[in-house]
C-alpha cells in the first residue's frame, strides 16, 4: 500500500533526466491541462523523495483499489479551525464515492508551513468521466471548500500523462 507520494516541477529535460537516473522508481510525468508548459513529475514509489524541491505528501486514506492510471485531478484544500475535521470527513466520503474513478488518495502536505493542507488526488480514465463527476452530488459536497475566502484556500489542476 502506498504511504507517500512526492512531486516536483520542471522542464521536460530536467524531469526526464530524473526518470533516467532512477529507473527503479514508479514515476508519472504529467502536464497541466490549463498551463501546457507546466510539467510535474509524480513519484509513486512510496519511497523517500529524491527531488531537490519536492512537494511531499503522506497518504491518509485511499480507495480500496487505488489505481493512478489516466489523468490526475489534484485538489488542495486549506481551511481554518473547526472546519478541518469537516473537510477531512467530506474528503473521505468523496474518495469512496465515484464508481467511475480509477482511484483516489486523501493526502496531507508534509511541511510545517502547510501542515493543515489536505490534498485529494484522483485518477480518471478521461476528461468526460472527470467532468461527469464534477457535476455529481459527490463533488457538490466539496463546494463549501472550493471557494476562496478568509478561512479557506483552494487550488486545483488537471494533469494528463506526457508520452
Amino acid at each position: 500500500m502506498l504511504t507517500k507520494i512526492s512531486l516536483t516541477f520542471g522542464s521536460r529535460q530536467i524531469l526526464q533526466s530524473i526518470i533516467d537516473k532512477y529507473p527503479e522508481r514508479h514515476f508519472k510525468l504529467m502536464q497541466a491541462t490549463t498551463h501546457t508548459r507546466k510539467l510535474a513529475l509524480f513519484d509513486l514509489s512510496g519511497k523517500d523523495s529524491i527531488f531537490e524541491s519536492p512537494v511531499k505528501l503522506t497518504v491518509l486514506d485511499s480507495t480500496l483499489d487505488a489505481n493512478l492510471n489516466g489523468m490526475f485531478y489534484y485538489q488542495s484544500f486549506q481551511v481554518n479551525g473547526d472546519r478541518q475535521k469537516l473537510l477531512y470527513n467530506t474528503l473521505q466520503k468523496v474518495i469512496t464515492g465515484p464508481s467511475d474513478m480509477n482511484g483516489g488518495y486523501l493526502l496531507k502536505v508534509d511541511n510545517k508551513v502547510e501542515a493543515t493542507t489536505l490534498v485529494l488526488l484522483t485518477s480518471w480514465e478521461n476528461f468526460e468521466s472527470l467532468t461527469a463527476w464534477k457535476e455529481s452530488e459527490s463533488f457538490k459536497s466539496l463546494q463549501n471548500f472550493t471557494s476562496m475566502g478568509s478561512d479557506n484556500s483552494y487550488y486545483d489542476e488537471i494533469y494528463k500523462t506526457v508520452f
